[in-house]
């Protein structure tokens, strides 16, 4: 029987001594040595849908604003900088699947279609987190009169709501309507979700990476993550399987965020392999799993970096990282939909700025997009290659904060490095991590475990992590 952990964000000593007592008692390590890569060879979900049973909205919906002061531009791309990324079309033809808490279609998100939802009877075209319309916003919002543009405005958006920490399984509803098994079993393998923890599991993740395939998606962005300490082994195997369906069996490109240490994830990992031990890979020293992006071979993760190019302090690092993104103070469309803001506005006032690893996903992924329009014949694999070697690499070389890189979108459209880049200073083991930030109203007491990589400190999204007991003979 699988056992699951309901998580939410900010995972604060207390609970990671709950987690590693309640891992223990499943008979896995909380902490090991060792971990080995994932592999892609599960079964591959079936094009289910993703509602499992009622659900009840906890609390108001996010909310954004703006403050946008002239003298502090945004750290992402601003359409006249990207205006050379476009010389063959700014993604018109590509179809990327976001794959969030939904998106708001707006004036600034005009080509938006809806694959899924964890609501029933809903699409994916509606979200109260506002998480998943921000990240569609950095990705292809049209440009506006002060010149704020997503990085590929011509893409059409496939929208699928696989996650909420707003959104609950409501099992009062289950009662009335006399369907005992729904109620928290809101897993789309039958797993309860817990209560107090939103909804979406690496189940349903895994069920709509088939759907943004089956959508026709060419690129594919998942700007959530499910952290565990190493040691933990994940049952994400139909999570491989749908990777592999969409990289390997469709040609899609997969894009991932890192995660965010001290929101989403728990301790940092190492800023690169140990240079004192010959063919240290890294894997031995990780001290937290990310997934999906610890998928290293087929997904595309990325980690996030300040307006100066550097490695940001939270940006979770691992051998898996490969490139990396603005994820500092940005901007993107409103909640919905319209204008511009740098603001998320929880349900109880409170404004963070818009920050995170999830902002530098979509950078990479409207890349992506880019590169597929202007060259065609290119594969999946090919795609990430280019954007791999046209970064601006740091001035130490390849390493676990920002992999090969900061991603250049018009070197990976033209294949020309651009004079006059910066470079960015490379990792330094010596960065402290920031202290774990308390969850977002409603998280429940019992929450462990975070996921979903928004460094708002508003909406921690939800991915319920699986866990299965490790097998010592193996």
């Amino acid at each position: 029987m699988r056992r699951v952990l309901a998580p939410a964000a900010g995972l604060s000593a207390g609970a990671r001594v709950a987690l590693a007592i309640l891992v223990a008692q499943l008979g896995t390590p909380a902490f090991a040595s060792a971990v080995e890569p994932p592999t892609v060879d599960g079964p591959v979900p079936r094009a289910t849908g993703l509602a499992s049973g009622p659900v009840r909205q906890d609390g108001p919906c996010r909310t954004t604003a703006a403050v946008l002061s002239p003298s502090s531009p945004p750290a992402a791309a601003t359409a006249a900088e990207l205006r050379d990324a476009w010389i063959h079309g700014r993604g018109e033809g590509q179809v990327v699947a976001v794959i969030d808490t939904g998106v708001n279609p707006g004036p600034r998100l005009s080509r938006v279609r809806g694959a899924g939802d964890v609501v029933p009877g809903r699409n994916g075209t509606e979200d109260c987190d506002a998480h998943g319309t921000l990240v569609a916003g950095v990705l292809a919002a049209a440009e506006d009169e002060t010149g704020h543009s997503g990085i590929a405005p011509g893409v059409e958006i496939v929208s699928i709501r696989q996650s909420s920490s707003i959104l609950r399984a409501d099992s009062r509803a289950a009662e009335r309507e006399g369907d005992p098994g729904s109620g928290d079993g809101g897993g789309a393998d039958g797993a309860p979700v817990g209560t107090g923890g939103g909804v979406g599991t690496l189940a349903t993740l895994a069920t709509s990476i088939r759907l943004a395939v089956d959508a026709g998606a060419d690129v594919i962005n998942i700007s959530e993550v499910a952290c565990v300490p190493a040691g933990t082994v994940l049952a994400d195997d139909p999570l491989g399987g749908a990777i592999r369906y969409a990289a390997v069996d469709h040609d899609v490109v997969v894009v991932a965020a890192a995660g965010n240490v001290g929101d989403t994830c728990g301790d940092q990992n190492p800023a690169g392999p140990d240079a004192s031990v010959p063919g240290d890979d890294g894997w031995a020293d990780v001290r937290t799993i990310a997934s999906p992006a610890w998928y290293d071979d087929h997904v595309l993760t990325v980690g996030g970096v300040d307006p100066a190019g550097r490695p940001t302090d939270f940006s979770l690092r691992g051998p898996w990282v490969d490139v990396a993104a603005p994820a500092v103070d940005l901007r993107s469309v409103g909640a919905d939909g319209a204008g511009v803001s740098d603001l998320v506005v929880d349900g109880d006032g409170a404004r963070t700025p818009i920050s995170g690893t999830s902002f530098a996903a979509p950078f990479v992924a409207g890349t992506a997009a880019l590169v597929r329009q202007a060259h065609p014949g290119l594969t999946a694999r090919q795609v990430i290659e280019r954007i791999e070697n046209t970064t601006i690499a740091a001035a130490g070389g390849h390493d676990h904060a920002i992999g090969h890189g900061v991603v250049d979108p018009v070197a990976a459209v033209t294949g020309v490095r651009r004079p006059g880049t910066r470079r960015p200073a490379p990792a330094s083991t010596t960065l402290a991590a920031p202290s774990p930030e308390p969850g977002p109203p409603g998280a429940g007491n019992g929450a462990l475990v975070a996921a979903g990589a928004l460094a708002l400190g508003a909406a921690a999204l939800v991915v319920v992590v699986l866990l299965r007991p490790r097998d010592d003979s193996r």
